[in-house]
């Protein structure tokens, strides 16, 4: 009920899985977190943080509870287009293609 509930949302508000991506990693650590997804939904949406957080393992390839570009994709890749080529620097805080994205939204 969940994954759909998130597959539906992020549908409905991203044009590609890149877009979803990088909007939802704030901090730009080339990883969401189940705290990024919660700072994406609204209060009033009552997504409980335990289940978000048993979701985001079993989607995680390493089960670690962080997802990645490719888990992420992996994932929301039949819900939201998936854009082929996406390159994420892990290498500093700063995202170059990220920055490029957001000047042209």
């Amino acid at each position: 009920m969940l994954d759909n509930t998130l597959k539906q949302k992020f549908a409905c508000n991203y044009v590609s899985v890149r877009e979803a991506f990088l909007h939802l990693d704030a901090d730009h650590d080339g990883f969401i977190e189940v705290e990024d997804i919660l700072r994406y939904f609204k209060p009033e949406d009552n997504i409980d943080y335990q289940d978000l957080k048993k979701l985001m393992v079993d989607k995680d390839a390493k089960h670690e509870g962080r997802i990645g570009y490719t888990d992420f994709s992996n994932w929301l890749g039949g819900a939201i287009q998936q854009v082929s080529g996406f390159y994420f620097r892990h290498d500093s805080i700063k995202n170059p293609e990220y920055e490029k994205a957001e000047r042209l939204l």
